[in-house]
């Protein structure tokens, strides 16, 4: 690196740390189920995200940020750093009625943290293991957790609802720490929204923070409900065609408005500027198929829990008010298990050892080529595997071919002129935060959302894509193509069979799934006060 660059950054690492604690707090935004389309930074005007985009147009935005393609995976691979399929925890995500979980071994990021003297925090979804006490975050490095352990709540009344073979089983899924939070009420959204702002205004600064809000929005609530969000937001997007996208769309608003809250809440407690903002999608969104939320990745091909690049490609940005890129907008490879070294790196920390996350923070701040050439996705579960590196892409086995071809364009209609993005703007929670913080915004930042959004030619009538099987491969050069149209096999089958090898060599190291998932009755919640509690000791 040159002497410029190393001032750069030492001079972004000095301001970075002002303030009471030593090392700068982080705030973890993850979305659940949340689409590549869904936030208006990506260039959509239907859906209008004016506190997450401006902490893209002032910070960093991901171009080629990377997740694994369903919720448990990914979370998993944030935590230790390591690819998904290394830790067991690839494929169908985890149930409620499981005996799996984060392997025990494995140091996690806010034990991390926490060895750094920080304070850390869970505020939402967990759904990494719950069967047994040692599973949960407040034994894995978080001091409080509040939120629920599984996939997903129900908006109001916090159950989750899982399909046995014995019939539908329901419980109460929503704890402070080790204990049923009957109390509660309210839309889970704002209640983790109030959640966060507490422990933030409560935070002794002498120390720093690590705080994660996990909102279970967007994520689809339980069947019959699938979509929830209050009446008078819902109205308020009656210039989204299809109703179904309505609902969606004003759940989306409640987790920016949330976003929005929390950012400020930094700025009264006078600690936004020793602060790094994160905010992340799972994965891709559900447009369709099991616990759909009508999310939409288009242009991208694919779904949640398909490979493509709507199952893997998702929103992402990085903050802090000393985070001056010029352009704020990052093109190199990403990918969730480059957090945890990247964020150590952040704050000042030695990185983590043998995993498979790249610490990134000197790319992303001097805005040079990532470390990362390689991204794969293994999933034996459902049996499918894909490998990029570089331009190229190949995915192989068998895919949910319902899952993996182009959806959303039907859900981006709009009735009459859209809402004005600039009132957007400037009436949210954000833009006057960085006002009162010294933090210039001019509208010409918003042409991020033209260098960002992706375009891609229309399938022709009757064109047929590629949908890889035992016999048949599938390469793609996403760079050209990301929308994943044309298959190159023919012409590259070179480049095809040096994937493969590559990939060989991942698929070695994965440790299988059990198939079909656990499904243990001692879980059954009417043995544990219809709570969704945990059922099983390590001696047992």
């Amino acid at each position: 690196m040159s002497s410029v660059c190393e001032l750069f950054l030492c001079f972004l690492t000095v301001n970075i740390i002002k303030g009471g604690a030593t090392r700068p707090n982080i705030v973890f935004f993850i979305a659940d189920d949340m689409g590549w389309d869904d936030v208006s930074f990506h260039g959509s005007d239907q859906i209008l995200t004016p506190n997450i985009d401006l902490l893209a147009y002032t910070g960093v935005a991901l171009e080629r940020y990377y997740s694994h393609c369903i919720c448990t995976p990914s979370r998993a691979s944030l935590l230790t750093g390591k690819f998904a399929h290394v830790i067991g925890m690839q494929g169908y995500p985890l149930t409620n009625a499981e005996d799996r979980a984060l392997p025990l071994g494995e140091k996690i990021l806010p034990q991390y943290l926490k060895d750094l003297g920080y304070a850390t925090h869970l505020v939402g979804k967990w759904h990494v293991g719950q069967a047994r006490a040692e599973h949960l975050p407040t034994f894995r490095g978080f001091d409080t957790h509040f939120g629920h352990r599984g996939g997903y709540i129900d908006y109001y009344e916090y159950t989750l609802l899982e399909n046995w073979d014995e019939g539908d089983v329901s419980g109460f899924d929503l704890f402070r720490n080790m204990t049923a939070a009957w109390e509660v009420e309210g839309y889970i959204t704002d209640v983790y929204n109030e959640e966060a702002k507490s422990i933030i205004k409560a935070h002794d600064v002498s120390r720093p923070l690590f705080l994660m809000v996990a909102h279970n929005a967007p994520h689809s609530a339980n069947e019959g409900a699938f979509l929830q969000a209050p009446s008078d937001e819902v109205r308020a997007m009656r210039h989204i065609e299809l109703p179904q996208r309505r609902y969606y769309a004003a759940m989306v608003k409640k987790l920016d408005d949330s976003i929005g809250d929390i950012v400020k809440t930094l700025s009264e407690k006078g600690i936004l500027d020793n602060t790094i903002i994160v905010f992340v999608s799972d994965n891709g969104g559900i447009t369709s198929q099991m616990s759909a939320n009508y999310a939409s990745n288009y242009p991208l091909r694919g779904l949640k829990m398909s490979p493509f690049e709507g199952g893997i490609r998702v929103n992402g940005l990085i903050w802090s008010k000393n985070l001056t890129q010029s352009n704020h907008l990052w093109k190199g490879y990403m990918h969730v298990s480059d957090w945890l070294p990247t964020l150590l790196k952040a704050v000042g920390a030695e990185s983590a050892k043998e995993i498979d996350g790249f610490d990134l923070w000197d790319n992303i701040v001097t805005n040079t080529i990532s470390k990362r050439e390689m991204i794969v996705e293994i999933n034996d579960y459902t049996g499918f595997y894909s490998i990029t590196h570089n331009e190229f892409k190949l995915v192989v086995g068998s895919v949910l071919t319902s899952y993996s071809d182009h959806q959303g364009k039907q859900f981006r209609g709009i009735i009459g002129k859209p809402p004005s993005y600039e009132d957007a703007i400037k009436k949210s929670k954000i833009y006057s935060v960085l006002s009162d913080n010294g933090i210039n915004f001019g509208f010409n930042e918003t042409a991020l959302r033209n260098k960002i959004k992706i375009k891609c030619n229309d399938l022709k009538p009757n064109q047929e894509i590629c949908f890889p099987s035992k016999e048949k491969w599938c390469l793609f050069n996403i760079k050209e193509d990301p929308c994943e149209i044309v298959d190159l096999m023919d012409t590259h089958s070179d480049v095809a069979k040096e994937l493969h090898t590559k990939l060989e060599r991942e698929i070695a190291r994965t440790i299988p799934r059990t198939i079909p998932h656990e499904t243990n009755l001692k879980a059954m919640p009417k043995f544990h006060n219809y709570t969704w509690d945990i059922w099983k000791t390590s001696d047992k």
